[in-house]
């Protein structure tokens, strides 16, 4: 076996190039350019600094996304998914000798350690006057404050990174894409919006716990916009969720010899798929829904509604991935040969997530 030290160059960035995937930070990147959406529209006044915040905490997220990719690939080496005959190893350098697992596991330590320094930096934020001048709140005088919002969802996303196939090991108990929808769904939305207006996500958050507190028609209202909350950006979640499930319809066979159970092996080949379509079929249905209401909210459907519907230019895309999906499993019921799902699912994340971006910005 050839040492690491002795490999040429390029074919040690090669391998971390490759064990990093920077090509699904998609993930991160769609949820943080919604998030950076909503504080634009709430703040139309945002300045220079507001966007040098917003992109310090693209990078954090970018970065706890590096640990979440480093360490799937650490715990699937420990659980010995990628040990069993047949196994498709999307990252095989730890499995081939190339990297270690103690390098592996140092560097993505790192990556949390600095992921989790800025975060705790960025709670903390100057408040100028000019702040939400356009807001009902009014301008308070400069200085430093901290924001409660943004630290209790960096918690819990931190906790995510490190359990989803470390320590708790959701991804192995049937709850990794549930799991993900929401880590890189509402969760990381929340973090962008927390981070690019940390004044207006306190005041949420307060209003949101204090309304929550008089039971009951207070509770009522404060279930109402939390489940308001998780519909609006139900969409991008379940196509995040859908990019993780079809990697998991193509592992079902190795999955269930390795003993691990993910959504997909639960399932079974055919519900599984059914569950994949629903994920590429929701999304659009829940945007014309949402145009419903927007047209109901703004007294007509004017030009503004109607950009809601923006999303809809990708469904194409996600018809031809469902199509596929659909011929490889007609091939072979029993045990479907799906290969590259995740990466299709992928591309339609990302243009529905710009187009939804849009339709956010603009309205």
């Amino acid at each position: 076996m050839q040492l690491a030290g002795t490999r040429p160059r390029m074919d040690r960035i090669r391998d971390w190039f490759l064990l990093l995937r920077p090509w699904s930070y998609t993930a991160t990147l769609v949820p943080f350019l919604i998030g950076g959406a909503l504080a634009c529209g709430v703040n139309p006044d945002c300045r220079t600094h507001a966007l040098l915040r917003w992109g310090l905490g693209l990078f954090s997220g970018l970065l706890f996304q590096a640990t979440v990719n480093l360490l799937n690939t650490w715990g699937d080496e420990r659980s010995g998914v990628d040990a069993v005959p047949g196994a498709i190893r999307t990252t095989p350098q730890v499995h081939d000798g190339k990297v270690s697992m103690r390098v592996l596991f140092s560097v993505a330590a790192c990556c949390l350690a600095v992921a989790v320094a800025i975060g705790v930096a960025l709670c903390f934020y100057e408040n100028p006057p000019w702040t939400y001048r356009h807001c009902d709140m009014p301008p308070e005088g400069a200085g430093w404050s901290f924001c409660w919002t943004l630290l209790l969802a960096g918690i819990l996303g931190a906790l995510g990174s490190i359990n989803y196939s470390t320590g708790v090991k959701f991804k192995y108990h049937g709850l990794g894409v549930p799991f993900v929808s929401f880590l890189m769904g509402p969760l990381e939305i929340l973090v962008a919006f927390s981070i690019a207006a940390p004044m207006m996500a306190d005041r949420t958050l307060g209003r949101f716990l204090i309304g929550a507190a008089m039971f009951p028609v207070g509770t009522l209202f404060a279930l109402a916009y939390v489940v308001g909350f998780f519909l609006l950006f139900a969409p991008i979640a379940l196509l995040v969720g859908a990019i993780m499930h079809g990697n998991d319809m193509r592992d079902i066979p190795t999955d269930r010899a390795a003993g691990i159970v993910t959504l997909a092996s639960w399932l079974g080949p055919r519900r599984a798929l059914i569950y994949y379509c629903f994920c590429h079929v929701a999304p659009y249905v829940l945007v014309a829904a949402l145009t419903v209401v927007v047209c109901f909210l703004g007294d007509g459907c004017d030009g503004k509604a109607g950009l809601c519907l923006l999303p809809l230019l990708a469904y194409p895309l996600s018809a031809r991935t469902m199509r596929r999906a659909v011929e490889t499993y007609r091939e072979n019921p029993a045990s479907p040969a799906w290969r590259g799902l995740e990466r299709s699912t992928g591309l339609v994340h990302l243009v529905f997530g710009v187009l939804y971006v849009a339709a956010v910005f603009l309205i």
